[in-house]
């Protein structure tokens, strides 16, 4: 037999009579929800208009209810999870647009990565405890491992420091500078097979009186007000944080944060700007806002995560899903070439060559920031 969901209802009360101060208590209570539009959620008539009837009156108290897009229970079950995954997506979608964002650079890296100043104090924390504790002893032990937990990442902080240049530098030459009016900004956007579809249609002899409009986001290629590149990340610390700081330390400069709910996070770093501060629940819509917009990518030194996003976005870009000529910057030269066979993956013939080739693996700010700005302008940027 099918087992149905059951949902939790309302705690039930046992009818008592109604008398003339219950009656005005509810009614005062109707009022003052009507007044502050909430409570049982009531219409509001427009002003001079005359029920048709005198309202209905019951010798019992009503019987509860609550409407379907206010039922917590129901829109955090299973099968509101489709409506979820669409409200994340529309919901980013409807706030970049009003944001006026457009095209994004991407950076991807590690949230463990630390600054000169965390990496400091972590590793004193550390230190102190290994002091504190007894030679041998089951904290000493402990205490060793984390000091040297801490050691391991403190190469990172020159890349701390650069991620954070980088992202001043593109945030400080967009604000100087204007994407021209022939640049081409889709990332993911449906915009083109709109475009095909509807020739498509145009062209076959059919008695349609309809067309389905594009996404309010498709029709940003006919906006007047362009918008700059703006510092996207995935709003956590490490790389990200770095990224996020270095767009703030430009006066006026925004940034994007893009969190996901995870059990170890506490939440999207503070150099986020707050009208730009997104958190998901689902993976996968994240990475598509994530792409939606991006014009470039710059991926820091990172693990599992970081690679996850980083070999999508690739993926993407050699698909056509993107565009073929989004600059990617991998900052942390050695490191990406010693964790990824990039020549295995060319010699195995399993990728063209080409793919790797167009990757840019650097240690230097100022060559990451000509190679994104300079692929930018052949696309249609006018430099500042």
């Amino acid at each position: 037999m099918h087992k149905t969901t059951a949902y939790p209802v309302l705690n039930y009360k046992e009818p008592t009579p109604v008398n003339s101060d219950e009656k005005s208590r509810v009614k005062r209570l109707k009022v003052d929800a009507h007044a502050k539009g909430d409570g049982d959620d009531l219409p509001k008539a427009p002003k001079g208009w005359i029920p048709h009837r005198d309202p209905t009156e019951y010798k019992m108290p009503p019987t509860p209810t609550v409407k379907a897009y206010r039922n917590s229970e129901f829109l955090n079950s299973s099968h509101c999870r489709s409506l979820r995954m669409m409200v994340e997506y529309e919901e980013t979608m409807q706030r970049l647009a009003a944001n006026g964002i457009q095209a994004t650079v991407q950076f991807f890296g590690s949230a463990r990565s630390l600054n000169r100043e965390q990496y400091d104090e972590a590793y004193s924390k550390q230190h102190r405890a290994l002091l504190a504790s007894a030679p041998g002893s089951p904290e000493a032990v402990a205490a060793t491992a984390a000091l040297k937990k801490v050691e391991s990442l403190e190469w990172m902080i020159e890349y701390m420091d650069k991620t954070r240049e980088l992202a001043r530098m593109l945030t400080e030459w967009s604000m100087k500078s204007r994407l021209s009016s022939n640049a081409t900004l889709n990332g993911v956007s449906r915009s083109k097979s709109a475009g095909r579809l509807d020739k498509a249609v145009d062209d076959e002899d059919d008695d349609r009186t309809f067309r389905y409009l594009p996404h309010a986001t498709d029709t940003r290629a006919n906006s007047n007000a362009r918008g700059g590149l703006y510092v996207c990340t995935g709003g956590a610390g490490g790389f990200m944080e770095a990224a996020n700081r270095g767009a703030a330390d430009v006066p006026g400069g925004r940034s994007i944060g893009m969190g996901i709910s995870l059990p170890f996070e506490t939440g999207l770093n503070p150099y986020v700007s707050e009208e730009l501060a997104f958190e998901y629940h689902y993976f996968f819509t994240r990475k598509l806002c994530m792409a939606f917009h991006m014009q470039a990518l710059v991926v820091a030194p990172g693990g599992f995560g970081t690679c996850d996003e980083m070999f999508e976005m690739m993926t993407l870009k050699q698909t056509g899903k993107m565009q073929h000529n989004m600059p990617i910057v991998l900052l942390g030269k050695s490191y990406w070439k010693d964790v990824i066979n990039w020549d295995a993956f060319k010699g195995s013939g399993t990728i063209n060559g080409r793919d790797v080739d167009e990757l840019l693996f650097t240690d230097d700010v100022h060559e990451a920031f000509d190679f994104i700005t300079s692929h930018l302008g052949s696309r249609g940027a006018d430099s500042p």
